[in-house]
């Protein structure tokens, strides 16, 4: 036996598909419309539609065309499990420790270390900080990671300068403490629905809390975001609050 022989080994069930020429007749499900909501049999399967309708991460397509030519595939996997980490949740960047994405990727540590290094080489990832909780990375888009912005399809936080520490005041100002809460802008029509909507999503209450949504919706429709990228934005958004109150369910 030939040493490739010894060492070849096909894919299961692959074996007994014979190459059918193109004139002999397409596979029914191929010739549904994207969007049909219809499955057809074929070799004692229905193939067809199929829509996700929670617990889905929402990942540019870029992530897997655009990387697959530049990454190995444990590197892929590796981002992937980054992008799940990171914009899965509706941000630019995770925190992962070392042990958990050696079980998410069944890698040792040493391999890991290798298939990490080489997504910070390419600028798909870049390490930021690090704690007993993990490292902190910051996760590029492909588009990212070539120098170029990362699309309209992709919706950004607005930039704010860094937090500075506070110092308390030596003597609190009485008048400060009773001051109320101001009240929430005016606000109709569309801007308003959006305002109820982000703040219903957040899932605050009490009389400021509309008028913090209202400042923020038009804070991203100054920036010239339209109210139907917005409103996805919001649907992230009550969506990770489901989940985590999910999982703060006993």
């Amino acid at each position: 036996m030939a040493r490739a022989d010894r060492f070849y080994r096909g894919v299961r069930g692959s074996a007994a598909l014979a190459t059918r020429p193109l004139d002999a007749g397409a596979v029914g499900a191929e010739a549904l419309e994207p969007g049909e909501m219809r499955r057809l049999p074929f070799e004692g399967e229905l193939l067809g539609a199929a829509r996700v309708r929670a617990g889905f991460v929402a990942i540019p397509l870029d992530a897997f065309d655009a990387a697959a030519t530049a990454l190995e595939a444990e590197e892929q996997a590796a981002y992937l499990h980054l992008l799940r980490l990171s914009f899965g949740e509706g941000r630019n960047w995770c925190r992962a420790a070392k042990r958990d994405l050696m079980a998410r990727l069944r890698l040792s540590e040493r391999r890991l270390l290798r298939v990490l290094d080489a997504l910070v080489e390419q600028r798909f990832a870049r390490p930021l900080h690090r704690d007993n909780r993990g490292t902190l990375w910051r996760v590029y888009l492909p588009r990212e990671a070539a120098g170029r912005a990362p699309g309209d399809e992709v919706l950004l936080g607005r930039a704010m300068p860094a937090a500075l520490p506070v110092r308390a005041p030596d003597v609190p100002a009485p008048a400060a403490r009773a001051s109320a809460a101001p009240p929430p802008p005016a606000a109709a029509g569309p801007e308003a629905a959006l305002a109820c909507a982000l703040r219903d999503a957040r899932g605050e209450e009490g009389p400021d809390a509309l008028g913090r949504a209202l400042r923020d919706v038009r804070d991203l429709l100054a920036e010239g975001q339209s109210a139907s990228r917005i409103a996805a934005a919001i649907e992230t958004v009550r969506r990770r609050a489901a989940r985590a109150a999910q999982k703060g369910q006993p």
